[in-house]
């Protein structure tokens, strides 16, 4: 075992590496959250007219430790648009006179699944707040909002919950059509893709069936999470209707082809499950399965909006929580079939050449 691990220079490498890199990860993320520090993104509207809350909103839009958004034009709705559709985590709202401290003059407007997103931001205002006044400021200034409360009311439920059932959903379809493509390196040894080669289709009639096959085990286990969701958990999926079928199979292809491209550019089983266990653990890291992706610094938020875990994510949290409709999510449908067939063409492409 240890001979054929130190011939198999890619396996050796990634096993030694994934360790450390998944730890940094991991460390990145947690301790920028630790201590509530979150690289929160805020949308604010300053709809108050006294200068004490003037000079406050301008004071933070200069010297808050999070980022920002805003525009004159803006109204509440717009406010809590944003942040229904995770253009902002957060959003606030200055409507009163922030020197009558009984009395609420700030709204925090907050997505349900980012509760700890509108707790952070309610400390951080409430500091700057005190720095500005020198002097503590009493919670009673503060009232709250959720964004989904005028969305489609017959898609709400526990949003937590709605949050994990693409999170979970995209972590072990990639898991199973990893395994599930593994078997063509095995084929590939044995010399069974030599005599399907020789037929008139070639390597794409390999890939196509395989594909199919994986596409459809995926799906099915895509129904199982929303039926155990449905029934555990009371999700209203039978609202999300033909859009949930759309989205579980896009998640499905997505997650085959990235499989078989793996798995076309693998030289062994030993380089495969190494490899598939690197990319599916980067993947749920900095994609959003395992740590919500608001919790992460900004850099690696960025990053892992080009992963298949963001997308899908965003795909039945669209579905469920937003009430988004198909034309909403045409990005995101886009996304997960345009890269599913530019995989397949590329694993195609390779496989030729092998």
């Amino acid at each position: 075992m240890g001979l054929r691990l130190w011939r198999d220079k890619g396996a050796l490498i990634l096993a030694f590496i994934l360790p450390g890199f998944i730890f940094a990860i991991f460390a990145a993320i947690f301790s920028n959250a630790s201590g509530g520090q979150l690289d929160i993104r805020a949308a604010m509207l300053l709809s108050s007219e006294t200068p004490a809350t003037q000079d406050y909103g301008e004071r933070l839009l200069k010297d808050a430790p999070f980022s920002i958004s805003t525009d004159p034009e803006w109204t509440r709705t717009d406010v809590a648009e944003r942040v229904r559709l995770g253009q902002d985590d957060v959003g606030f709202i200055l409507f009163g006179d922030i020197t009558q401290s009984t009395t609420p003059s700030i709204e925090i407007i907050k997505d349900p699944s980012r509760d700890i997103a509108a707790t952070v931001l309610m400390g951080q205002l409430r500091q700057a707040l005190a720095t500005l006044s020198n002097s503590e400021t009493t919670v009673e200034i503060f009232t709250q909002t959720s964004a989904l409360e005028e969305s489609n009311s017959a898609l709400q439920g526990d949003q937590s919950v709605t949050y994990y059932i693409g999170a979970t959903a995209i972590l072990f379809l990639l898991f199973s059509a990893m395994q599930g493509a593994a078997i063509s390196l095995e084929e590939r040894k044995s010399g069974i893709s030599d005599r399907i080669l020789t037929g008139p289709l070639g390597a794409a009639s390999i890939i196509f069936g395989k594909f199919l096959f994986l596409t459809l085990i995926g799906t099915l286990q895509a129904f199982v999470i929303l039926s155990v969701a449905a029934i555990g958990f009371q999700v209203p999926v039978i609202g999300g209707g033909f859009l949930l079928i759309i989205a579980s199979v896009g998640a499905a292809t997505l997650a085959a082809s990235i499989a078989l491209l793996t798995a076309s550019l693998c030289k062994s089983v030993t380089q495969m499950n190494t490899v598939s266990t690197f990319l599916v653990l980067l993947f749920s890291a900095i994609g959003g399965s395992m740590v919500p992706r608001f919790m992460m610094p900004s850099w690696l938020q960025n990053i892992g909006q080009f992963t298949p875990n963001h997308w899908v994510i965003e795909a039945y949290y669209g579905i469920l929580a937003r009430g988004q409709t198909g034309f909403d999510l045409l990005t995101i449908w886009c996304v997960l079939f345009g890269v599913t067939w530019f995989c397949l063409i590329l694993t195609i492409a390779v496989s030729h050449k092998l």
